[in-house]
């Protein structure tokens, strides 16, 4: 559990797309985690049990969702992925974004 973070003092794990992903508050139901990205990167196709909410603080991207197809997201933008729902992203400009995962990833604990 993790009450309070500044998102610039936690240290980012580099992602297998090259991502840096820092894991912000959580509890034992849900999580926040920010991610920032480069042009270019790609996070392929996947799919998990947790439901998803995400929040574009800056920058753009693509992302493709079953059911959904492909939507250009910018600043401002949020999007919803049900749990075992195919998704990705493709990163157009450097972009931040905050995801919120209930439950918990144990896997970005590790």
């Amino acid at each position: 559990m993790k009450i309070l973070a500044e998102a610039a003092q936690e240290t980012p794990v580099v992602t297998p797309e090259g991502a840096e992903r820092r894991v912000l508050s959580y509890g034992p139901g849900l999580m926040l985690v920010e991610f920032t990205f480069k042009p270019g990167i790609v996070a392929p196709m996947h799919s998990h049990p947790h439901e998803q909410v995400g929040y574009i603080v800056s920058g753009a991207l693509e992302l493709t969702m079953d059911g959904h197809g492909t939507t250009r997201l910018g600043a401002g933008g949020s999007y919803y992925v049900p749990p075992g729902t195919m998704h990705g992203v493709t990163i157009l400009e450097p972009t931040v974004l905050v995801d919120a995962f209930t439950p918990v990833r144990d896997d970005f604990l590790g």
